[in-house]
């Protein structure tokens, strides 16, 4: 489970010992919320451009399923996706594919920690909700709130867990405290003796150590370290623009934000971008119609695999001519390097950045 790389979120729950009442009621503070959450999160949706369908960014995170959060709608970060249920299947009915067995008497802190050290696949009583990587971006504080809210609510029969710190759990305690009015306590896996004296009972002393190691919370003179080697390598030329790039440029509204690296790589591309829409592609889009000129930008789109938010579509199907011909000569430029793609999916994003 750890050995995959990122920052990543698990929500592990045996749900036979949830009611369908109890669980409504999780799902109604949970939803309250994921909607009042500051920065806002985002979810996945479609949008149909003439005749093609696209992916979306959009700010409706309820889905038939229930939840649905990949980033937020501050910074235009997103990582992998999170859907926290509306519902709850029964667990007999399938077979889920990263889970361990366990009565329904049993701590899930135990099975989860034999899991880990086992990795035992037989058939389950307890199954994740939640569990993919969030990369640490804002959204994580919303994700490790919503396994903390199910922690407390069902207590010996959830956990949250993973790449998670103290200060990302008050973070989340504090935004939930500031909605719900509600006191959360912190997840087990960060208070080291509260999850030895749960763990302590049940596993023996070579187990107890491994599972500290595996499930408790990170060493704080290690996670010092880490936060002085990130620091050191942000103030970095390479790494201010690729930290830049990738948190800040989609939503940046002062371009004095941005590193000097950044403005230069930004106004190459606006440059280009002009110059191919001007010699290339102005009059074709005039032929076309602007119509046809969004179809032609989406299947474009959509061969980069780039997803916009719903905002920035808004904007591309009010633009004009002209603005349609920039877009898409933005879109033309070499977008599978790393720093391109994320330069160019800013652009489109951020209308202030075509003036870098």
């Amino acid at each position: 489970m750890f050995a995959c790389m990122g920052i990543c979120v698990y929500l592990a729950v045996v749900e036979a010992r949830v009611s369908e009442a109890a669980w409504r009621e999780i799902y109604k503070k949970a939803r309250r919320v994921a909607t009042q959450w500051t920065p806002r999160p985002l979810s996945l949706g479609w949008r149909q451009i003439g005749a093609l369908r696209v992916v979306q960014y959009t700010l409706d995170i309820e889905t038939a399923e229930g939840l649905h959060i990949v980033g937020d709608a501050e910074t235009l970060t997103t990582a992998e996706s999170f859907v926290f249920p509306s519902r709850l299947e029964s667990c007999a009915s399938r077979r889920p594919r990263d889970s361990s067995p366990v009565s329904s008497d049993d701590d899930v802190l135990v099975a989860v920690a034999r899991y880990l050290a086992c990795g035992a696949d037989e058939l389950v009583l307890w199954r994740y909700l939640l569990g993919a990587k969030t990369q640490g971006f804002p959204y994580h504080a919303l994700i490790v709130a919503l396994g903390m809210l199910v922690e407390h609510a069902l207590p010996g029969a959830a956990i949250v867990y993973g790449q998670i710190s103290v200060s990302d759990c008050e973070q989340a305690q504090r935004g939930v405290a500031s909605i719900l009015g509600e006191e959360l306590e912190l997840p087990v896996v960060v208070d080291a003796e509260r999850l030895r004296r749960r763990l302590g009972a049940s596993l023996d002393a070579c187990a107890l150590e491994q599972a500290i190691r595996q499930l408790g919370p990170p060493d704080p003179r290690s996670e010092a370290f880490l936060g002085e080697l990130v620091s050191v390598l942000r103030s970095s030329p390479g790494g201010r623009v690729r930290h830049d790039l990738e948190h800040v440029v989609c939503s940046c509204r002062d371009l004095d934000l941005l590193g000097t690296g950044t403005r230069f790589l930004l106004h190459r591309l606006v440059e280009m971008s002009h110059d191919v829409a001007r010699k290339k592609l102005r009059k074709r889009v005039g032929r076309w119609g602007a119509a046809r000129a969004r179809e032609a930008f989406a299947r474009m789109m959509q061969e980069t695999g780039m997803r916009l938010t719903s905002m920035a579509w808004d904007a591309v199907e009010a633009a004009d001519l002209d603005e349609l011909a920039f877009l898409c000569g933005a879109i033309c430029m070499h977008t599978t390097r790393w720093e391109v793609h994320h330069a160019v999916r800013g652009v489109l994003e951020n209308r202030v950045l075509r003036g870098a």
